[in-house]
């Protein structure tokens, strides 16, 4: 496993109307500009979730879960 997947925060799994990106230590839906990151195709899912992680890989923290 690469170094940098084991710190990812934030992870992809299948809801009832698509793809949700969601926060790892709480299972919580990832929230950008207040909109919860659920029902996403798996394209933009699998998009969110690097751009999330590099983010908090970077320390940016205005990207956070609700």
């Amino acid at each position: 496993m690469p170094d940098e997947r084991k710190t990812d925060r934030y992870a992809m799994r299948r809801d009832a109307a698509g793809w949700t990106c969601y926060a790892i230590w709480t299972g919580d839906p990832a929230v950008v500009g207040g909109v919860a990151q659920t029902g996403l195709s798996e394209a933009d899912a699998r998009h969110m979730v690097g751009v999330l992680n590099a983010q908090a890989r970077r320390g940016d923290s205005s990207m956070r879960r609700g």
